[in-house]
Formats: structure tokens, C-alpha cells, sequence
């Protein structure tokens, strides 16, 4: 099958997987980044530029003028977009998330009498940015797709409501050529070595499941957005804890094998069977995981026995300093989810399963 992926450049590498996966099962496959016309990256290097001016200062762009961005540049991704399809000449345009790709845009893809399936892809939350801020183009494109297939069973009524013609789950997957077990000297090498680790953005959820952690020697978080919980945190936690804003997605497995605990908190855009990509990519490094209990996830991964679930922020505490203290308890859960993954939870899996639904 001849595809047209269109998605984002983004450091965690989403369309790059995606496309590995297609590649694999025998698609051709070209590449069509939404994100990077000229217009988006004129506005990234404003925003670089006030960033540097501004050190120090959350720098927040206001959700209209997002948009409108966003409105202007889809006139100039819709001449770029329509010129891709024609070249291509695929049979499926699949779009990774696609939130500034215009509305007309995805009509006039449907238009030909030749016209390619177009499906979709969320791996969030379709209708919010930052789990704040309305889009304002996705509810109008929905009925363009022929099929959307989205990471939680929670957003089907409201994708039903705005027009999908065709709803499926398709949940999160991993990547094993990214996230998968090291050779155990170069994983004592690592200069990232913790007892407890944590990558990801800063949520209130997160936030008191930290809390719950107090007293536990050498934790680590990456993220933005911790600094000023971890200053009213002062004097219960380390102050080395913060290792930095991010980790180029190459140290992310190092930073998972060099923990013996993986903490995975999810954020508000998960609401049934909704696990986040990290659920899979830490036992795809061989990791112990402990994450919060999501509803309906007992589908994809096993609590106790895939992975260690707290229901609560102080269980995650408790649970914590139980497993720091049973190695073989750890081992055997973290041996048990990286077998789950790799047999059911890969991208090439989901493709299987997006392609079985065309």
C-alpha cells in the first residue's frame, strides 16, 4: 500500500516510529511534516528569540492568537499538503494528530473521484492543547476522515458527537529499535544512574505523588514546569533532585535500566484504558514501572504482574519503599512487562491493527 504519513517533527519521534512500522509491513511510505513550513518555524524562532530575552519568565503564547497562527499557516501547509498528496499518489493519507492541517485541507484530499482513505491518529487528547486550551480546527475535520482512531476508549462519545464517521482504539505503542535493554556495563557507566526516576512535565498529580516519595535517597525527575513545587517541597526532598528540563530521547532508556523504580504518573487527557507511550517504553527498556491504575488498562498491561500499580498518591510512597527493598519482586515484574510489549504493544502492532481496519 502506497502511504502518505502526515505528522509532526518532534523530539519523542512519533512519526519517525510510525513510519518504521508502515516500512516494515511491506508499505511504501513518504513523509509529510505538518509542522515544519515556513510559517511555523518563523514563529518558533520569534518565540526562541523572546525566551532569550525574557530568561527566566514562563513564556505562555494565548490560545487565539495560537490559533490564529495556526489559521494562517494551514493557507501555506494547504498549498504544500495538496502538492505532497499529488506527488504520492497514495491510498492512504494517514495524519498523526494533524491539529493545524485546515479543515478545507482534508476536503479537498477527499475530493478526487480517486480520492485516498484518510484516517487519524490521536495518541491525546483530540479537542484540547495542554489540556487547557480548546482547538479550534480539529472538531471541524473530523468528518472528513473516513476512519479516526484514538489511544483512550474516554473520547469516543465526544468524536461520535463531532462527525467521526468511523471511531477504533488504537492505545500508545513503543519503539524497540529506541527503548530496549542495554548491556548491564554500559548501563553502570550511565551518568544517570538514580534510585527512583521520573521524566515528564510537571502535573498536580505528579506533583503529590512526589510528596509521597519524601526521604528516599537519590530520586530524579526531567521535566519542565517542577521548579516551583519543588521549592515549596524544600527541606523534604533533595536538593539535587531536578537533573534538567529534558533528556535527548537516545538517554531516555539509559535513564530508565539506570533506576530500579520508574515512576509513570498520567495526566488528565487519560480517562479509560488510556495509557501514555511511557507505559510501554519503559518495559521495552526491561524497566520495573510503577504507575497510577487507570481504568480499563488491564487490556494492555497487567497490574502486578505487567507492571506496579498505586492507586493513590501515598500508596505510591509505600509501594515505592517496598520494592526498592525486593529486587527479585522487580526483576520479575519488569521481566514479565517487557515480554507483554514486545508480543502486543509495538508500532508495528498498531499499524497491523489500523491497516486490518481500513
Amino acid at each position: 500500500m502506497r502511504v502518505l504519513l502526515i505528522g509532526p517533527h518532534w523530539r519523542a519521534g512519533w512519526t519517525e516510529s510510525t513510519r518504521d512500522a508502515l516500512l516494515a509491513l511491506g508499505c511504501e511510505v513518504q513523509v509529510f511534516y505538518y509542522n515544519q513550513t515556513a510559517g511555523r518555524q518563523a514563529a518558533a524562532r520569534t518565540r526562541t528569540r523572546l525566551l532569550q530575552k525574557l530568561s527566566g519568565v514562563a513564556l505562555q503564547t494565548p490560545n487565539p492568537v495560537r490559533q490564529l497562527l495556526w489559521i494562517l499557516n494551514g493557507r501555506q501547509l494547504h498549498t504544500q499538503l495538496m502538492t505532497a498528496v499529488r506527488a504520492a499518489r497514495p491510498e492512504l493519507v494517514l495524519v498523526l494528530k494533524g491539529e493545524t492541517i485546515l479543515p478545507a485541507t482534508l476536503r479537498a484530499i477527499k475530493r478526487p473521484a480517486n480520492a485516498p482513505l484518510l484516517a487519524a491518529w490521536y495518541s491525546d487528547n483530540p479537542f484540547v492543547f495542554n489540556e487547557r486550551d480548546p482547538y479550534w480546527l480539529v472538531p471541524y475535520g473530523l468528518p472528513a476522515y473516513d476512519h479516526s482512531f484514538v489511544f483512550d476508549h474516554g473520547y469516543f462519545p465526544q468524536l461520535e458527537a463531532r462527525g467521526a464517521r468511523k471511531i477504533s482504539f488504537l492505545p500508545c505503542a513503543c519503539d524497540p529499535a529506541l527503548y530496549h535493554p542495554e548491556p548491564a556495563e554500559l548501563v553502570r557507566r550511565s551518568s544517570l544512574e538514580s534510585s527512583i526516576c521520573l521524566i515528564g512535565t510537571f502535573s498536580p498529580a505528579r506533583g503529590v505523588m512526589l510528596e509521597s516519595l519524601a526521604g528516599i535517597d537519590n530520586i530524579a525527575i526531567w521535566g519542565p514546569g517542577w521548579q516551583p513545587t519543588l521549592k515549596q517541597l524544600r527541606g523534604k526532598l533533595a536538593h539535587n533532585i531536578f537533573r534538567g528540563e529534558g533528556l535527548p530521547p537516545g538517554q531516555v532508556s539509559h535513564a530508565y535500566q539506570s533506576a530500579p523504580i520508574v515512576v509513570n504518573t498520567h495526566g488528565p487527557q487519560t480517562k479509560l484504558g488510556g495509557l501514555n507511550t511511557r507505559a510501554f517504553e519503559v518495559p521495552a527498556c526491561g524497566a520495573f514501572q510503577l504507575m497510577d491504575y487507570v481504568p480499563e488498562m488491564e487490556a494492555l498491561l497487567q497490574p502486578g504482574h505487567d507492571v506496579a500499580v498505586y492507586r493513590t498518591p501515598q500508596e505510591a510512597g509505600t509501594l515505592a519503599r517496598e520494592y526498592l527493598a525486593d529486587p527479585e519482586a522487580r526483576q520479575r515484574i519488569a521481566r514479565q512487562g517487557h515480554a507483554r510489549v514486545l508480543a502486543e504493544h509495538t508500532y508495528r502492532h498498531r499499524m497491523q491493527t489500523l491497516l486490518a481496519a481500513l
